[in-house]
């Protein structure tokens, strides 16, 4: 057994000294008279797991060049916590601390090391990028520095509808910024031409309406979001190409770049544009739709679950596709005239030219093989409706809740029907963790990684569901790391969300390829204080590690279960802790008692469907799939690899 020291385990891969640098200074503007065409504005919060995809976009941004007549601003800031587990200090990105910056690209010749190196920086402070005014005084610097006839506004980070955006770990904690809040944040700024979500699962009606008045044109996202984001330099580069098109075009723009920019990836990808002058119409179809699908309850109760429990659904499982759902309803509810044609009105208005500009949706490579979602049914614009059924139902409290719903949205007939509807149903038993939530990274020798081998976490969350971040990095309790196979590290790990829902949550050790049979060792790095530094689960020096091998794999079962990788019987799926909610007054993790000794519950098992989807992605993924594009760079070559997980 090699010797392996916690530093080591813990410890990324070394970066070189490509990562070094300093402030930046003032290059000047690229020349040009008159007012700019377009200004591009960057809100980009990076201070959680993206810090390493902010970074590249970043210097996405700067390889587009520089061109008078398109300005691109930036506000960003990254995580200290994050980038010290890639061994990297601010220098990684040019920047002489953590401090949140605002940069104008100013001088041409594209990106020459990660962070800003094109342009003007200013050093803000530590803010917080939750706050409304945080998101405020950017737009208003941006606009009064940096004119422009027409105004692009990026909101960069994780999503999650409508139970809010944006994370700022070191200043906020689990807080986000609601959706009240952006809507408070960029009133009465005068009219933004086009609001682009590079974030997970935005395309809802219910950001629409917080949005009226507010922006013409909103690009957004029904499904997660891959890690890599919009094509910054394509985007760029489009609007410098012709840099007078309207909003409409640079919305309709946006929509085809992000489309085709992930052609051939695994991951599924959806992304529609709309203009905020339809929504009015659309409102006054779907209260008409929604007043009579509630004087029709308790009777039409059954047909409106049935119908959305078959509808499109996305990572969020109340989150329905709404023109899959109209479609889904209208086939049950043959004969009843009236109602028909209330539901044709909505569809119409929902596929209106004058509301939705453009809508793009691809299933990944992987899809149904290989752990990507199937997005075939998504239009573009999803609705908060669940169906009843399993686990598509409101949280019992905390922003997924429908008492967080109605304070929303409080006098909207949808949510009239909404309560009427879903009031009855059973709701999800949820924890309120507060600031003092679970953290756990599975860390493995950093020798491995060139060795070329992938190991993986998993999480069985009490849904069922089996969450890895090479499939996205948004779960319904929580959001995970990049894929380490995709960025070169020796790390994978999962945060949970401050209000998780009550129940089990296992962790599992998959070594998915081992081509110089390295056989790592691996232990757990985990804690409750995101402040705090980070515990180990296997404490006994006196024993060994745990070591994966492909020598008994999980794959040549044709029938696994959750017992059998807890007993030990494989040796590249392994169970290591399971965490539990609601917990101990001292919450702590532990592991199933030995095989042979009776369990207090029954064990889970693996559906024949994750048992499937499951045993293809293992299998594609051994034979040499790669989330990194056939020649980019590995981590330990250069800076930071392109991540792959969802935002």
């Amino acid at each position: 057994m090699r010797a392996v020291s916690w530093m080591a385990i813990l410890a990324g891969v070394l970066l070189g000294a490509a990562c070094g640098g300093g402030p930046t200074g003032d290059g000047g503007g690229g020349g040009g008279g008159g007012t700019p065409e377009w200004t591009v504005m960057v809100y980009l919060a990076g201070d959680n797991s993206l810090a390493v995809q902010g970074i590249l976009d970043l210097d996405e941004m700067e390889d587009a060049g520089v061109d008078p007549r398109v300005r691109v601003v930036a506000q960003a800031e990254f995580s200290p916590d994050v980038l010290q587990q890639y061994q990297c200090t601010a220098a990684c990105f040019n920047r002489p601390n953590f401090n949140t910056f605002r940069y104008a690209i100013t001088q041409a010749g594209g990106s020459a090391k990660n962070g800003p190196d094109r342009g003007v920086v200013t050093d803000i402070g530590n803010v917080d990028m939750t706050d409304p005014n945080t998101l405020r005084a950017f737009v208003q610097w941006a606009q009064q520095n940096h004119p422009a006839k027409r105004y692009l506004l990026v909101l960069w980070n994780h999503g999650g509808g409508y139970t809010g955006l944006i994370q700022d770990e070191t200043s906020a904690g689990s807080g986000l910024m609601t959706v009240d809040e952006m809507r408070t944040a960029l009133a009465g700024l005068g009219p933004i031409d086009v609001i682009d979500f590079d974030m997970c699962l935005m395309a809802g009606y219910e950001t629409l309406v917080k949005l009226d008045g507010i922006a013409s044109f909103a690009v957004l996202s029904e499904e997660v979001v891959p890690g890599e984001g919009n094509p910054y330099a394509d985007i760029i580069n489009a609007l410098q190409a012709a840099p007078t098109m309207d909003a409409r075009a640079a919305a309709a723009m946006l929509v085809d770049r992000f489309h085709a920019s992930f052609q051939g990836n695994k991951a599924s990808t959806t992304k529609s544009a709309y203009d905020l002058a339809g929504l009015a119409s659309f409102e006054t179809a779907l209260g008409a739709l929604a007043s009579d699908l509630q004087a029709g309850l308790p009777g039409l109760g059954a047909t409106i679950s049935q119908a959305a429990q078959a509808s499109q659904k996305f990572s969020f499982p109340e989150l329905t596709d709404i023109v899959n759902f109209l479609d889904s309803l209208e086939v049950r509810v043959q004969g009843q005239t009236a109602l028909q044609n209330k539901i044709a009105a909505v569809r119409a208005q929902a596929l209106a030219p004058s509301f939705r500009v453009n809508a793009r949706a691809r299933n990944g490579t992987g899809s149904g093989q290989q752990g990507a979602a199937d997005v075939s049914r998504a239009t573009g614009l999803h609705i908060v409706l669940p169906s009843g059924s399993g686990q598509d139902v409101f949280a019992q409290s905390g922003p997924q809740s429908l008492a967080a719903y109605q304070a929303l949205y409080p006098s909207k007939p949808w949510t009239q029907f909404l309560t009427a509807f879903a009031g009855g149903q059973p709701a999800t038993p949820v924890v309120d963790q507060g600031n003092q939530r679970f953290e756990a990274y599975l860390v493995w020798e950093p020798q491995a990684v060139p060795a070329g081998a992938d190991v993986d976490f998993w999480v069985l969350e009490p849904n069922g569901n089996i969450y890895i971040p090479a499939f996205g990095s948004v779960t319904p309790n929580g959001t995970m790391s990049n894929d380490s196979y995709a960025d070169g590290v020796n790390f994978e790990g999962y945060l949970t969300n401050r209000f998780v829902e009550q129940g089990d949550y296992d962790i599992f050790a998959n070594l998915w390829r081992d081509p110089q049979n390295f056989h790592p060792a691996y232990d757990l790095a985990y804690r409750y204080d995101q402040t705090a530094g980070f515990a180990l689960f296997y404490t006994d020096q006196s024993l060994p590690l745990p070591v994966l091998s492909l020598q008994v794999s999980w794959l040549d079962d044709p029938t696994p279960t959750i017992a059998e990788i807890k007993g030990g019987a494989y040796t590249d799926l392994q169970y290591v802790a399971t965490q539990s909610y609601p917990s101990a007054p001292a919450p702590s993790l532990r592991r199933e008692p030995a095989p042979g000794v009776a369990s207090l519950r029954a064990p889970r098992a693996l559906t024949p469907a994750q048992v499937a989807v499951l045993r293809q992605a293992v299998t594609a993924h051994r034979l040499g799939t790669s989330f990194r594009a056939p020649g980019s760079p590995r981590l330990w070559d250069l800076p930071f690899g392109r991540g792959g997980s969802g935002r």
